[in-house]
């Protein structure tokens, strides 16, 4: 059942209608919750192609991260964080837009597993920054468009990935 609303949900038709639906209705979703709270809602992935990949989903219907406030992208990797703070493994949050959006509503992938290609494309994209406190996040969020085109990426193709690491700061690359 839930590959099959996977494939329903990456019509591009469908993107709003998964906003409203995880906005007004997440009951309706069938699959088990992770966290939720008011801003953001988190499951397995239906179509995981990660071990243990989560799916963190704005409750609002917001086509892609541009459209999400700073409030409800730092709620996001709160909510990140609080899953993986029981794990001591590293995790990786991505973020992709534009092409690289499969279905369009904002959404994150968490996953943790063999992330050995994910290092190499770390490090042949470069670190972005290091952030160390709650005001990098927030500055993340607001001059999200200026990274991407600082860093001659297209907002209409584009991969955030933010990596985590145990007893270290979070990593932030463009792709």
């Amino acid at each position: 059942m839930g590959r099959l609303l996977f494939r329903i949900a990456r019509l591009k038709i469908m993107g709003t209608f998964v906003g409203f639906i995880l906005a007004y209705l997440p009951f309706l979703v069938p699959v088990e919750k992770i966290i939720q709270n008011k801003k953001a809602v988190s499951f397995k992935h239906p179509s995981a192609s990660y071990t243990n990949h989560v799916l963190i989903i704005p409750r609002k219907i917001a086509r892609n991260i541009f459209c999400l406030s700073d409030e409800d992208f730092s709620a996001i990797i709160e909510m990140a964080v609080k899953i993986r703070e029981n794990d001591n493994r590293d995790f990786v949050l991505l973020i992709n837009g534009g092409d690289r959006q499969e279905v369009m509503q904002a959404h994150f992938h968490l996953f943790t597993g063999n992330l050995a290609y994910e290092k190499a494309l770390f490090r042949e994209a470069g670190i972005i920054c290091s952030p160390s406190d709650k005001l990098f996040w927030e500055q993340l969020v607001y001059d999200l468009h200026d990274l991407i085109k600082q860093n001659g990426v297209s907002e209409t193709s584009f991969s955030l990935f933010i990596q985590f690491e145990n007893n270290a700061d979070p990593l932030v690359y463009f792709i």
